[in-house]
């Protein structure tokens, strides 16, 4: 498949989900795939968990009165039993929602990967590309369980930052908070990035996980202004979409008065998935980019060296010239 004629990664990007419009199909499959069931699995785990709770007569007089105190006690009785419970019913959920996120991401982005790297090859025979399930599978745990660690700390950092508060030691809380809070961030950025960078190069140059981050190591730093921009370009219209989408998910609460309150919920999760849909068309023409670079940074253009034009070689067996005395 010859490569998408364009002037930067940035518009390469772009070129190709025009190229290739069944790759945003792929996209859309697996992140909405995973969206709903998740979902499922919650709605179905907070069912479960109301269901097995156990209201008496006095817990529904105390709820009836309305009053904080009554209504603190009678919440703590009923949720006196069920705590542990509750808490390993979320624990699995959340593992469970980790492994079906890493196996969705895996089968989504080998997909579209296999794709864009076939689109963007220079090769005139381009050999056949395996799927590289395992190392992109290793990658996407690695990934998710890296945002949860990041996520923990954030929430650690700001618990911390409150009860130093609480205490009166208002300089160490605001360490705490901001300090940690944003320490956990960047390196959670950071890694998450190189995270989600490394399937290009499981696919592209059929490596394992741990040479796939080294070389999309290398290839950061080596390409880091590029990259740069390619970054700054697509975070400015992620922002605008994001900006312009809340606009809109907003307007529809002005005819609250003219239409039904169902219409309003149904126009406005309408809007919301249109926005889901830019995001990951954005994040999709990021990653073509992305491929784009790593196939420029693999063949370097060459500067032409000026040569020095050799004479001719005389044919064999003529005879020499001669001046004349």
């Amino acid at each position: 498949m010859p490569k998408p004629v364009a002037h930067s990664p940035f518009q390469d990007g772009f070129a190709a989900l025009w190229h290739e419009p069944a790759l945003l199909a792929v996209e859309l499959t697996w992140r909405w795939c995973f969206g709903l069931s998740a979902w499922i699995l919650v709605i179905v785990s907070a069912a479960l968990f109301l269901d097995g709770l156990k209201i008496s007569p006095r817990d529904e007089f105390l709820l009836g009165t309305l009053q904080p105190q009554l209504l603190v006690g009678a919440v703590r009785h009923i949720f006196h039993d069920t705590l542990t419970r509750f808490a390993l019913e979320q624990t699995a959920l959340l593992f469970g929602l980790m492994l079906l996120w890493s196996l969705a991401a895996t089968a989504g982005r080998a997909a579209t990967l296999r794709r864009l790297v076939a689109m963007f090859s220079g090769d005139e025979e381009p050999e056949v590309m395996r799927w590289e399930f395992e190392p992109i599978l290793v990658l996407s745990l690695l990934r998710v369980m890296w945002s949860v660690i990041a996520l923990s700390a954030m929430l650690i950092a700001v618990v911390a930052g409150v009860i130093m508060a609480n205490r009166q030691h208002f300089l160490v809380a605001m360490s705490f908070v901001a300090f940690g809070t944003g320490l956990a961030c960047i390196f959670g950025v950071m890694l998450n990035w190189y995270f989600g960078l490394a399937p290009l190069f499981c696919i592209r140059n059929r490596v394992g996980a741990t040479g796939a981050l080294a070389q999309s190591s290398d290839f950061s730093f080596r390409q880091a202004s590029r990259l740069f921009g390619v970054g700054v370009g697509f975070l400015t219209l992620r922002v605008v979409w994001a900006g312009t989408m809340f606009s809109a998910v907003l307007a529809p609460l002005q005819l609250v008065h003219h239409i039904a309150h169902g219409w309003i919920s149904l126009i406005m999760a309408i809007i919301a998935l249109v926005y889901f849909a830019g995001a990951d068309l954005l994040y999709l023409a990021r990653l073509g980019a992305y491929v784009s670079l790593a196939e420029d940074d693999s063949h370097p253009a060459e500067t032409p060296e000026q040569t020095v034009p050799a004479e001719p070689l005389a044919p064999p067996n003529a005879a020499p010239t001669m001046e004349p005395a």
